[in-house]
């Protein structure tokens, strides 16, 4: 009897000392994996926010800017340098500032024996009836501009260059030279080029498909992105149905090299510019790997548009992301 009472309370003993560790770990466990506090994630919520609108735009906006597809015909220039007459291509697009605009490319190399440039070759400017003894123009300057119009315009001097040399059949049209033209809108298409994309503009700040996913890397988690970029920058596939990518870097067959274009036929969501109230920013839910807030914002130039927005943020690879998209 006593051995049994002696067994009991020992048994006793063993149970209690089991919940106490039990209680203890699971304390432990609440402890370690409660949200973290506001003051020490504040700076790094307010960073991945604040730069979200870009990435926003780049992936569900307009996109990034590109290259317009509006040369509406092609004419050619005669020009000659010696014995030797060579062609030149012009192209027209419509403007919102000038109407018709004529992009026209002045010059071009010849390779006569006792050259005056080196490699024996002279980069002729047509225009100015001149050699350019710079050498080469680089690729940004190689057009010129000047607007096309049926009648004079009063305080405008011809293009004589272009009324001479331009092969536009009956027609005769007025040119005087735009000198403000911005060359960097300038994009020449080859009939090669897919009629589903469009050049993304190399000023723009993003020349490759990994440009645009370093940046989005900043911002939203690996778990996220994970879920958007096949559609984004692979494409798929939905039954017969094929849903074009929106970004892809486009080889040239040629040259080997590439260039970032965007699918066209993808105009993108209006998305509002938003002004966060940080000061509102409160922990609403979470763990201590994932957390939910919520805070004011407003459109821009419109804080009478007041309202409450839910974000949310995971935590990867030791730093915050933003876990879900924030237009």
């Amino acid at each position: 009897m006593k051995n049994k009472k002696k067994l009991i309370a020992v048994i006793v003993s063993v149970a209690v000392v089991l919940i106490a560790l039990i209680v203890t770990v699971i304390v432990v466990s609440v402890r370690k994996n409660r949200a973290p506090a506001l003051e020490t994630v504040r700076g790094r919520f307010e960073q991945v926010l604040g730069a979200s609108g870009e990435i926003n735009e780049i992936f569900w906006g307009k996109g990034l800017p590109t290259y317009p597809r509006v040369y509406e015909e092609v004419a050619t220039l005669r020009a000659s340098y010696g014995e030797q007459t060579k062609k030149l291509a012009a192209y027209t697009r419509n403007d919102e500032r000038y109407g018709t605009v004529v992009i026209y490319k002045y010059w071009l190399y010849f390779s006569p024996s006792g050259g005056e440039v080196d490699n024996d070759e002279i980069f002729y400017d047509f225009e100015k009836g001149a050699i350019i003894q710079t050498g080469k123009p680089d690729d940004a300057h190689n057009y010129r501009f000047a607007v096309r119009s049926e009648t004079p315009i009063e305080g405008k001097t011809p293009n004589e260059f272009l009324a001479s040399s331009m092969d536009t059949g009956d027609q005769t049209y007025y040119y005087y030279s735009i000198d403000d033209y911005d060359v960097d809108r300038v994009f020449i298409y080859q009939d090669t080029d897919d009629e589903n994309y469009d050049f993304v503009r190399l000023d723009c700040g993003y020349l490759t498909v990994d440009d645009i996913k370093l940046a989005a890397e900043k911002v939203y988690s690996p778990s996220y992105l994970a879920s958007v970029n096949e559609s984004l920058f692979t494409g798929m596939t939905t039954g017969s149905a094929m849903l074009y990518a929106r970004y892809v870097d486009q080889e040239d067959a040629d040259s080997g090299s590439t260039a970032l274009v965007k699918y066209n036929k993808d105009k993108g969501l209006v998305l509002t510019e938003w002004v966060y109230d940080f000061s509102t920013m409160r922990i609403v839910d979470g763990n201590a790997t994932f957390v939910t807030v919520e805070l004011d914002r407003y459109p821009v130039g419109n804080e009478g548009a007041r309202e409450r927005s839910t974000q949310r943020f995971s935590l990867e690879n030791g730093e915050w992301y933003l876990d879900s998209p924030s237009y």
